[in-house]
Protein backbone atom coordinates (compact mmCIF):
# COMPACT_ATOMS: atom_id res chain seq x y z
CA UNK A 1 0.00 0.00 0.00
CA UNK A 2 1.02 3.41 -0.87
CA UNK A 3 -0.42 6.25 1.73
CA UNK A 4 -1.47 9.32 0.76
CA UNK A 5 0.75 10.74 3.14
CA UNK A 6 3.95 9.57 1.23
CA UNK A 7 2.86 11.17 -2.02
CA UNK A 8 2.49 14.42 -0.31
CA UNK A 9 5.66 14.12 0.98
CA UNK A 10 6.97 13.78 -2.07
CA UNK A 11 5.00 16.72 -3.18
CA UNK A 12 6.01 19.35 -0.94
CA UNK A 13 9.41 18.49 -1.15
CA UNK A 14 9.68 19.64 -4.80
CA UNK A 15 6.93 22.65 -4.34
CA UNK A 16 8.93 24.49 -1.47
CA UNK A 17 6.29 27.07 -0.51
CA UNK A 18 7.00 28.20 3.06
CA UNK A 19 3.30 29.93 3.08
CA UNK A 20 1.81 26.17 3.10
CA UNK A 21 3.40 25.40 6.20
CA UNK A 22 1.10 27.82 8.34
CA UNK A 23 -1.59 25.96 6.94
CA UNK A 24 -3.68 23.71 8.91
CA UNK A 25 -2.73 20.42 8.50
CA UNK A 26 -6.49 19.15 7.41
CA UNK A 27 -6.85 21.73 5.56
CA UNK A 28 -3.31 21.34 3.60
CA UNK A 29 -4.51 17.95 3.26
CA UNK A 30 -7.57 18.77 1.89
CA UNK A 31 -5.72 20.72 -0.66
CA UNK A 32 -3.28 17.98 -1.30
CA UNK A 33 -5.41 15.47 -2.10
CA UNK A 34 -7.43 17.71 -4.70
CA UNK A 35 -4.13 18.42 -6.44
CA UNK A 36 -3.55 14.33 -6.56
CA UNK A 37 -6.94 13.63 -7.78
CA UNK A 38 -5.37 16.47 -10.74
CA UNK A 39 -2.54 14.30 -11.26
CA UNK A 40 -4.65 10.80 -11.63
CA UNK A 41 -6.75 12.99 -14.22
CA UNK A 42 -3.99 14.12 -15.95
CA UNK A 43 -1.75 11.08 -16.51
CA UNK A 44 -3.51 8.51 -17.97
CA UNK A 45 -0.87 6.27 -17.98
CA UNK A 46 -0.91 5.28 -14.57
CA UNK A 47 -4.50 5.20 -14.40
CA UNK A 48 -4.42 1.32 -14.10
CA UNK A 49 -1.80 1.57 -10.87
CA UNK A 50 -4.22 4.62 -9.04
CA UNK A 51 -7.23 3.55 -9.75
CA UNK A 52 -7.87 1.33 -6.41
CA UNK A 53 -7.79 4.16 -3.24
CA UNK A 54 -9.46 4.27 -0.02
CA UNK A 55 -11.60 7.09 0.81
CA UNK A 56 -10.36 10.18 2.00
CA UNK A 57 -10.04 11.39 5.20
CA UNK A 58 -7.75 14.34 5.96
CA UNK A 59 -7.54 13.40 9.50
CA UNK A 60 -5.96 9.92 8.81
CA UNK A 61 -3.60 10.41 5.66
CA UNK A 62 -1.01 7.95 6.96
CA UNK A 63 -2.80 4.99 7.12
CA UNK A 64 -5.50 5.42 3.43
CA UNK A 65 -3.80 5.42 0.16
CA UNK A 66 -3.62 3.70 -2.95
CA UNK A 67 -4.23 -0.07 -2.42
CA UNK A 68 -1.45 -1.47 -4.25
CA UNK A 69 1.90 -0.60 -4.35
CA UNK A 70 2.93 2.17 -6.68
CA UNK A 71 6.37 1.95 -8.70
CA UNK A 72 8.78 4.60 -7.95
CA UNK A 73 7.80 6.44 -11.29
CA UNK A 74 4.16 6.85 -10.85
CA UNK A 75 4.77 8.25 -7.09
CA UNK A 76 7.67 10.74 -9.01
CA UNK A 77 4.81 11.52 -12.19
CA UNK A 78 2.12 12.21 -8.85
CA UNK A 79 4.28 15.07 -7.26
CA UNK A 80 5.04 16.47 -10.77
CA UNK A 81 1.72 16.65 -11.67
CA UNK A 82 0.71 17.64 -8.00
CA UNK A 83 3.60 20.56 -8.20
CA UNK A 84 1.95 21.72 -11.61
CA UNK A 85 -1.38 21.35 -10.15
CA UNK A 86 -0.04 24.03 -7.05
CA UNK A 87 1.97 26.13 -9.95
CA UNK A 88 -0.86 26.70 -12.21
CA UNK A 89 -3.03 29.22 -9.79
CA UNK A 90 0.57 30.93 -9.49
CA UNK A 91 0.51 31.15 -13.36
CA UNK A 92 -2.96 32.47 -13.95
CA UNK A 93 -3.41 34.88 -11.24
CA UNK A 94 0.32 37.13 -11.07
CA UNK A 95 -1.15 39.89 -9.73
CA UNK A 96 -1.48 38.10 -6.16
CA UNK A 97 2.06 36.33 -6.50
CA UNK A 98 3.95 39.72 -7.70
CA UNK A 99 3.31 42.03 -4.36
CA UNK A 100 5.87 39.53 -3.04
CA UNK A 101 8.64 40.55 -5.34
CA UNK A 102 10.21 44.47 -4.87
CA UNK A 103 10.78 46.47 -8.08
CA UNK A 104 14.19 47.14 -6.44
CA UNK A 105 15.46 43.61 -7.09
CA UNK A 106 15.33 43.66 -10.68
CA UNK A 107 11.88 41.67 -11.61
CA UNK A 108 9.38 42.82 -13.75
CA UNK A 109 6.13 41.04 -14.30
CA UNK A 110 6.93 40.10 -17.28
CA UNK A 111 10.17 38.23 -16.31
CA UNK A 112 8.37 36.72 -12.82
CA UNK A 113 5.78 35.14 -15.61
CA UNK A 114 7.95 34.01 -17.73
CA UNK A 115 9.68 31.72 -15.21
CA UNK A 116 6.88 30.68 -13.56
CA UNK A 117 5.67 29.43 -17.28
CA UNK A 118 9.32 27.92 -18.37
CA UNK A 119 9.03 26.02 -14.66
CA UNK A 120 5.66 24.89 -15.77
CA UNK A 121 7.15 23.81 -18.84
CA UNK A 122 10.49 22.07 -17.26
CA UNK A 123 7.96 19.53 -15.19
CA UNK A 124 5.62 18.82 -17.65
CA UNK A 125 9.22 18.06 -19.74
CA UNK A 126 10.20 15.84 -16.85
CA UNK A 127 7.10 14.01 -16.48
CA UNK A 128 6.82 13.01 -19.66
CA UNK A 129 10.42 11.71 -19.96
CA UNK A 130 9.55 9.69 -16.55
CA UNK A 131 6.60 7.54 -18.26
CA UNK A 132 9.10 7.62 -21.87
CA UNK A 133 11.80 5.15 -20.06
CA UNK A 134 9.56 3.53 -17.75
CA UNK A 135 7.49 2.35 -21.22
CA UNK A 136 11.46 1.58 -22.38
CA UNK A 137 12.25 -0.47 -18.95
CA UNK A 138 9.02 -2.41 -18.75
CA UNK A 139 8.98 -3.69 -22.74
CA UNK A 140 9.79 -7.49 -22.75
CA UNK A 141 11.36 -6.43 -26.20
CA UNK A 142 15.00 -5.58 -24.51
CA UNK A 143 15.16 -9.22 -22.79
Amino acid sequence: MTSYAEIFNLALESIKDPSLAKWPEEDLNNELYGWLMRAVRRVPQIRNETSERDAFDPANVENLGFTNDLSEVAKEVLAIEMHRAWLAPQILSITNVLPRMSKKEGYSQKEFLDGLVALDEKLKIERKKLLRDDTYIENDYFD
